[in-house]
């Protein structure tokens, strides 16, 4: 398995249909390398957990960092076999995979893509997860930037913004009840003022062909969305 170049500092592992798997980007930073989602893949996870992280300027290993879009199982499933040093991740996503460890129904559910977190052995999970409620600037040789950001898909959603690249996972995407796909008016709205707001040229969006598009092509598809709905109506539905 071979990461996609995207600039000398930025790569991913595309996604996957069998079995799903969401697309993993990877930034290169002075002291850390960032993983942005983990997949489900198990050719996936032996490429992060063998990654070649190489060694800061102290002559260190570089850290192992995870930032999690989103709970769905194919962004986090991986969690249960790779060791990071430290995971950024949303509230919600936090709280519904500690909901899946101590349900047997949903692990009944999931099956073998339940995540069993692990993490390295002088610590538990929470003590490595980075929660994400306000903004998070850092400066690793790269500007990046963790934010939620607003969506119908998930709940808590999550991007990470490295300068003129932006990784938002299925945030852009519609969501799903009872068979029927929508997006949430209100919701949209709000997605696609948060989505101006990000100095990017280019958005990363998950299990989409091209997996790189430009922003302002994102943006005018979603507005094209919301401009389509119903007066009073609280949601779009898609067909």
């Amino acid at each position: 398995m071979e990461a996609i170049r995207i600039d000398d500092r930025i790569s991913y592992i595309p996604a996957t249909e069998n079995p799903l798997s969401a697309d993993v980007g990877i930034i290169e930073g002075d002291n850390a390398v960032w993983f942005f989602d983990v997949g489900s893949n198990d050719a996936v996870a032996q490429f992060i957990e063998q990654y070649d992280t190489g060694v800061n300027a102290q002559s260190e290993p570089k850290k192992k960092y995870a930032v999690i879009s989103h709970f769905h199982t194919d962004h986090t499933a991986n969690l249960a076999k790779i060791r990071f040093d430290k995971i950024f991740l949303g509230k919600y996503t936090l709280k519904y995979l500690k909901i899946i460890q101590n349900s047997s129904e949903l692990q009944a559910e999931y099956g073998s893509d339940t995540p069993t977190i692990q993490t390295n052995a002088d610590f538990s999970f929470e003590d490595v997860c980075q929660i994400v409620t306000e903004p998070i600037e850092i400066d690793d040789g790269i500007k990046l930037r963790i934010a939620e950001i607003p969506s119908s898909h998930t709940k808590g959603a999550v991007y990470l913004q490295a300068e003129k690249y932006t990784f938002l996972g299925d945030a852009t995407f519609y969501g799903y009840k009872r068979e029927k796909k929508f997006y949430n008016v209100q919701l949209l709205q709000q997605e696609i003022a948060a989505l101006k707001e990000i100095d990017s040229a280019f958005f990363l969006l998950s299990h989409r062909r091209h997996f790189t598009k430009q922003k302002k092509a994102v943006v005018t598809l979603l507005e094209q969305i919301y401009n389509v709905r119903k007066p009073n109506a609280t949601e779009i539905e898609i067909f």
